[in-house]
């Protein structure tokens, strides 16, 4: 089991924490643990802390400026590893592995951080020109490090009105969506837990689509081979 800690935007735009206890699984933790303490958000107001950012706040993103309704977050304990668990290692994508000042500096993410991937010929093939994929698909010992930092990290997720990303440090990286995370949570009683985390939504269908469909770096390599 881990412990998450959840704020949300009320109906009458006030903002709420709760702290709950719930497994240690890669469809609960996908919930909390994209950004490392320290990565700054891109908001209305400038870049600010993924700590400092709170429901209310608006972000810049792939469609303009969206609300954030909803933030997760839990802390990686390295060499601490339950049964199950998606943290075991986080990412460090180094300065400029993407381009000339992209990022602009070394940026940390967890296992659900997943990145936008652009090519021409997605377009015919999937009918979208991007998709997403997970960082950690893209270690490379080089520009993609596989880390274990020496002690605690506290990590983040965020949710805002509609589906979609946010560029950090150039980086095009998701904001939070559970995609089938519902699906796969192993009956009633453990889908009302994890719906239990977002106490701003009602029903399933609250959470909206996906902007981008979610594949893996395996799955876009065959399609750019064949």
């Amino acid at each position: 089991m881990r412990k998450y800690e959840v704020a949300w935007l009320g109906a009458d735009l006030s903002v709420s924490l709760k702290t709950l206890v719930a497994p240690a699984t890669p469809q609960f933790e996908e919930s909390a643990c994209a950004f490392a303490r320290g990565t700054l958000i891109p908001t209305l107001r400038g870049p600010v802390a993924i700590e400092d950012l709170a429901p209310g706040d608006y972000v810049e993103t792939a469609e303009g400026h969206d609300a954030v309704l909803w933030i997760g977050s839990t802390t990686y304990i390295p060499g601490r590893s339950d049964e199950g668990t998606s943290l075991t290692s986080l990412t460090r994508i180094t300065a400029e592995a993407q381009d000339f000042g992209q990022p602009g500096m070394d940026v940390l993410v967890g296992p659900a951080a997943r990145r936008v991937v652009r090519h021409p010929r997605l377009q015919r093939l999937l009918g979208q020109e991007a998709v997403l994929a997970p960082v950690a698909d893209y270690v490379d010992g080089d520009r993609f490090l596989d880390i274990t930092p020496g002690g605690p990290v506290q990590l983040y997720h965020f949710m805002v009105e509609r589906h979609s990303t946010v560029r950090i440090g150039g980086l095009e990286l998701e904001t939070y969506h559970p995609g089938k995370a519902l699906v796969h949570a192993g009956g009633e009683a453990m889908r009302q837990l994890f719906l239990s985390m977002f106490p701003h939504v009602a029903r399933p269908e609250d959470f909206g689509p996906l902007r981008l469909s979610r594949t893996t770096r395996e799955v876009i390599d065959s399609l750019l081979d064949t």
